[in-house]
């Protein structure tokens, strides 16, 4: 039993080294730039600190008796403990060294470099722990070895899990750290306790015996001595190359970009790793050349999955079914789960089986060659991840990635097996050459399907909506794809039906196009806040999209520059593509392109701007969040010159009332003096003025006079310059009676993130967010400035034909306190509250005879 709770105590070791990973990579992610590279380089450190742990604590516990292995184990974890509970006076947001660090170099590979060196101290702690038990359970042969793995690595697929479904959204990012250091020092503690007596049970899993001995002619190594570590390396490569590019693939086809779809991924991907390594228990290799034929026999594994490659685009279509179906998040998220479980189980099992696996391979297995070796393996993933992220994905895609990815790994089985069965080299690389060559000329997955985003909107792809007979024909009718980019971050791609009717789509999601529902909010995007202050001479543009925002914000005379942050560059060839639309914003001499994550930029841009424009993805998009906390509203604060305007797009369309309240909380906990605009599509905006808010409609009026901006209000439909105030629905008063009490948004308390992936789209949920927030009141005057009777009254009637009773009633109360004898004002009023009594009686009504009938 000391054995068996020793192996629950490493178990619970590996949970707590994953946790920390995932905070570690939150807060690394803003000091790095948040590319999608620093996550490859985030993890390649991890995996680096983990190999120097395995080699350098590895070489010093042959040297120790089990009793002193289990002790050093101990220490290790308490001082992992202690290390982890400091490091977010180092590494958070909130430290006095985060601007520093995040300004330290422009290059984001510098910065990573020096996150490297933060996070290796702990990182070296938990690779020592591995050979450590090794030595104090005696646990050098791979029958032993592969349980011992299996539960530490089952430990860790537990990790994301917990992190994202119920520490983060309820503690924030420092209670969970702190949380999972006080679980690490419980371990510590136990482990100590137990060395006391510390024995090793003869009949403790770890401890099983050794597998019988093969047969004589395969007792001995026929290969060179290095071998062994040489094939970990590259079985460690390979697996970390395909998780990041099946990541990839998921989230095209399965989850969506969200922290939930990411967890429920490398929790997938590390059961097959644990459940791979359990089966070395039950079939051990038999000797050396038993253990190469493994290994190679499990990266043939590797290369007949990549040749399935091709029926990718089929998993959307078959999931979709079940998403149709109005389930509870928790079954979707289950069904999700289980469908990237079988998809990957037969790849993952196979990598899992083969470390523990190669043990038998080597010349004497004891604790420091066991250290080596999973230090092999660890610096071949320290290799594996930026390959797959810097590398493959970027240069070849994602398809031909894994492809190549699969051709790799039938090169590694083809050198095994020749080095383990040198009787039978001819047969085997003979046929390597058309094999290696075989994915290559295998058909691709529909691009169009894989593009089409199914899991955001399913029920678009139901047969029977648009004219769809299934699937697959409404994937069709979104357009032909007719650019293509895996990137660093994401896919990047473009659909169009024609060159006028387009749309630009993230990991499957669109992000804007040139349809009348995107070109109200990129068009305003541009004019509200040019038009909100009076010289907006330089302005910020936090994301290029289609470049519509931008190339229209250069109409406007008063601007000289603007500058846009975006952290993509695929998106640039993405807004050459909207040339027609952008008014070929990429190569406007007025426009500047920095390419770097928008915190990090306005972090170290000591330029100041009278305008700045944020327009990120949704907020259920993992990362997003980082753009909607009360931080990065005061580093945009300290960017903005005396009098300068933020506009801020938030959405209502998949997100519950109290995100909304959330988003909308935040913003003005930095930005009081602000004004709250809504349209009928789903999206809002919040807009600030520092110094006071109010809008001068004359201004405005002679300003969209200007021929450019007649042309391009057009396009929207908007003509007098009053129907641009038609959209505005609160002033800085009504916002703050509005979310009064609502919890803000913060680095270490990001729960936006956490609770908009968990409400689905509805039209009709739309339409009652719009409702309930256009019946929201008594409501304040809108700030205008030099006010007349006649605008308000303007006002009034343009919010009563929108339905926004609150906000008309205001604007006719405020017409008739300006113009006391105004009798248009006073009639409309009056209109007004018998339409309200009326409103009240039909309810009253209707709620008795629901009451009788139910009786």
């Amino acid at each position: 039993m000391t054995t068996r709770l020793i192996l629950l105590l490493f178990t619970l070791s590996g949970m707590c080294a994953l946790i920390y990973q995932i905070l570690w990579t939150r807060w690394l992610g803003l000091i790095v730039g948040n590319f999608a590279s620093a996550s490859a380089t985030v993890v390649a450190a991890y995996m680096g600190g983990l190999a120097l742990g395995n080699w350098l604590i590895g070489r010093l516990s042959g040297r120790a008796t089990p009793r002193q292995a289990l002790r050093v184990y101990a220490s290790l974890e308490a001082g992992l403990a202690v290390l982890a509970a400091v490091s977010p006076l180092l590494l958070s947001s909130g430290s006095p060294l985060y601007p520093a660090l995040a300004a330290a170099s422009n290059n984001p590979l510098v910065r990573a470099l020096i996150c490297f060196v933060f996070i290796l101290p702990p990182t070296i702690l938990m690779g020592g722990t591995l050979p450590m038990l090794v030595q104090a359970l005696s646990a050098a042969s791979p029958r032993s070895l592969g349980p011992l793995y299996a539960l530490n690595t089952l430990g860790g697929a537990v990790g994301p899990i917990l992190a994202a479904f119920a520490l983060i959204p309820v503690l924030g990012l420092k209670a969970t750290l702190w949380t999972t250091c006080v679980l690490n020092a419980g371990v510590a503690i136990a482990a100590f306790w137990v060395s006391a007596e510390f024995r090793v049970d003869d009949d403790a899993v770890a401890a099983a015996p050794a597998a019988p001995a093969g047969p004589p002619s395969d007792s001995a190594a026929p290969f060179p001595l290095w071998m062994p570590y040489v094939l970990a390396g590259f079985s460690g490569m390979l697996s970390l190359g395909f998780e990041i590019s099946l990541t990839r693939t998921f989230v095209l086809t399965v989850t969506g970009g969200s922290v939930y779809g990411f967890s429920i991924i490398l929790t997938a991907y590390l059961l097959g790793l644990a459940g791979g390594a359990w089966l070395v228990k039950r079939s051990p290799p038999s000797g050396p050349r038993a253990a190469l034929v493994a290994f190679a026999a499990a990266q043939c594994v590797a290369w007949g999955y990549s040749l399935l490659t091709p029926f990718w685009d089929l998993i959307p279509p078959v999931l979709v079914r079940f998403w149709w179906a109005s389930l509870p998040f928790g079954v979707l998220t289950a069904i999700n789960f289980a469908a990237i479980l079988a998809l990957t189980l037969v790849l993952t099992t196979a990598f899992g089986y083969t470390l523990p696996a190669l043990a038998a391979a080597l010349p004497r297995a004891s604790a420091p060659s066991i250290g080596r070796l999973f230090a092999a393996n660890t610096v071949g993933a320290v290799i594996g991840a930026p390959l797959a992220g810097y590398v493959l994905l970027p240069s070849f895609g994602l398809d031909f990635s894994l492809l190549l990815l699969g051709a790799l790994a039938l090169v590694a089985a083809v050198v095994a097996a020749a080095a383990a069965l040198p009787r039978l080299r001819l047969p085997i690389l003979v046929p390597a050459p058309f094999l290696l060559a075989l994915p290559f000329v295998i058909p691709r997955p529909d691009t169009t399907v894989m593009n089409a985003g199914m899991y955001n909107r399913p029920l678009g792809f139901k047969p029977g909506e648009s004219g769809n007979a299934n699937p697959l024909e409404a994937a069709h009718k979104l357009g032909k794809i007719i650019y293509q980019k895996d990137s660093l971050t994401a896919r990047i791609s473009v659909r169009a039906l024609s060159p006028m009717e387009m749309s630009f789509v993230v990991n499957g999601k669109p992000d804007g196009s040139t349809s009348l529902v995107d070109m109200y909010t990129q068009i305003f995007m541009a004019h509200l806040p040019a038009l909100t202050h009076p010289h907006p001479r330089r302005v910020l543009v936090i994301g290029m999209g289609t470049g519509t925002t931008s190339g229209c914000m250069t109409l406007h005379p008063e601007v000289e520059e603007i500058h846009v942050a975006e952290i993509e560059p695929a998106q640039i060839d993405v807004a050459r593509l909207f040339y027609r639309h952008n008014y070929s914003a990429v190569d406007h001499p007025k426009v500047h392109i920095h390419l770097d994550d928008a915190r990090h930029y306005l972090l170290t841009d000591n330029s100041t701007y009278d305008v700045i424009v944020s327009e990120p993805s949704n907020l259920w998009v993992s990362g997003m969040v980082n753009l909607f906390t009360t931080e990065f509203y005061e580093n945009v604060r300290s960017r903005l010159n005396p009098g300068g305007v933020f506009f801020q797009w938030i959405h209502y369309y998949r997100v519950g009332p109290d995100d909304v309240k959330g988003m909308v909380a935040t913003f003005q906990s930095v930005f009081p003096e602000c004004t709250f605009w809504i349209h009928q599509y789903g999206d809002a905006f919040l807009l600030a003025k520092t110094g006071g808010m109010a809008f001068d409609l004359a201004d405005w009026k002679k300003r969209m006079a200007l021929p450019a901006l007649v042309q391009d209000f057009k396009r929207i439909a908007i003509t007098p310059p009053i129907e641009v105030m038609g959209f505005c629905l609160w002033g800085p008063a009504d916002i703050a009676r509005y979310v009064k009490g609502t919890p803000l948004c913060t680095d270490d308390f990001p729960y936006l993130e956490f609770t908009t992936p968990r409400v689905r789209y509805s039209p009709q949920v739309v339409q009652d967010m719009r409702m309930h927030m256009q019946m929201y009141g008594p409501l304040e005057p809108l700030p205008l400035a030099r006010e007349t009777a006649a605008d308000r009254i303007m006002l009034g009637d343009m919010f009563y034909g929108k339905a926004s009773l609150a906000r008309a009633r205001t604007e006719f109360a405020r017409a008739l306190a300006l113009s006391p004898g105004n009798s248009y004002a006073r009639e409309k009023l009056k209109t007004m509250d018998r339409l309200e009594n009326e409103y009240r009686n039909a309810m009253v009504s209707a709620t008795a005879f629901t009451e009788s009938y139910s009786k």
